[in-house]
């Protein structure tokens, strides 16, 4: 390293030119390489290591998450049973979707107050409280839509459904998705 700045400081002034020329195109080259794998890489569909949006393990494809084809056809529903399913699956979606927002929005608030020079401990105990309240809630939710859905089907049907139940649980597993390509 040492010989390379004995070697540029005894250049005389043109060769300097020409090797800093030559070194500014050799990094530009370089940063443009990496620009174009870093966007292949994202376009070739591992979106895990580059788009940080979303959860680590979940691929950006929602077409699995539409359960309704699987619904129809293994408990064979009607189709004013697929339409209540929906409202009843729409509506508890909604409601899940305002709980979580509170809850990242409390969880950032517990965030800041944990690192403050002077935390409010009660304050961090009420939003604690608050945060477990709200995934309480969110799980009445899941057992109300539960409740709702067995009741719009038949005797049969609900059998299915329960046996259904942990073939759904393993789809929706993390490590069990589809890339999106």
């Amino acid at each position: 390293m040492i010989y390379l700045f004995i070697k540029i400081i005894d250049m005389d002034i043109f060769t300097k030119r020409i090797f800093l020329i030559r070194t500014l195109i050799l990094m530009v080259v370089l940063n443009l390489s990496f620009i174009a794998y870093f966007f292949f890489l994202k376009q070739g569909g591992n979106t895990n290591i580059i788009d940080e949006s979303g959860p680590l393990l979940f691929p950006k494809n929602e077409g699995y998450r539409d359960m309704t084809p699987i619904l129809k056809r293994e408990l064979k529903l009607t189709d004013s049973q697929v339409i209540r399913f929906n409202v009843v699956r729409k509506s508890n979606f909604e409601k899940q979707v305002v709980l979580s927002r509170i809850n990242r929005d409390l969880k950032d608030s517990l965030n800041v107050n944990f690192y403050r020079i002077n935390t409010d401990e009660e304050l961090v105990l009420t939003l604690i409280k608050k945060i477990s309240e709200n995934v309480l809630q969110n799980e009445l939710l899941r057992y109300a839509q539960a409740k709702e859905l067995k009741s719009i089907c038949t005797k049969e049907q609900q059998e299915r459904f329960d046996l259904l139940v942990k073939e759904i649980r393993d789809f929706f597993r993390p490590d069990n998705q589809p890339i999106n390509k």
